[in-house]
């Protein structure tokens, strides 16, 4: 097994083809009227995000992100600003993988008890909000 991602409430496997598949809407819309479908790059730290040519994301925009199969709302209980998803790693260690739901924001944290790593350039932000100061 190479790596793989799964919701923390259903199990549901979020991986395929290469692309870590979510919906979303922006904060203040309903997911069953305004979602989205967004196709990540599985890499973390690598924050190319794929969703059809008609749907408009604006720097700065909140979006709530939604597992796909059972439709939780993936909010990180670290930070009103985070999702979460569940990593497991190619040696099969399993992690809880945080990012920001704040549109062109890079800032991604996988964590693995008191350890932790911060990928991209806006993951210092968060740090002080998380206490995450003495773990990263």
């Amino acid at each position: 097994m190479k790596y793989n991602y799964t919701c923390p409430y259903c199990k549901a496997y979020l991986l395929i083809e290469n692309r870590l598949i979510l919906t979303a809407c922006k904060e203040g819309e309903d997911i069953n009227e305004h979602g989205l479908l967004l196709l990540m790059n599985p890499e973390i730290g690598n924050y190319e995000t794929l969703h059809h040519k008609e749907v408009k994301v604006v720097a700065g925009e909140k979006y709530h992100f939604h597992c796909p199969v059972c439709q939780h709302k993936l909010q990180s209980d670290l930070n009103e600003n985070l999702v979460m998803v569940n990593y497991t790693d190619e040696k099969g260690k399993h992690f809880e993988l945080h990012f920001s739901r704040v549109a062109g924001q890079k800032s991604t944290y996988k964590i693995m008890g008191r350890s932790v790593e911060t990928f991209g350039i806006d993951a210092p932000h968060y740090l002080d909000f998380m206490n995450l100061m003495g773990m990263a």
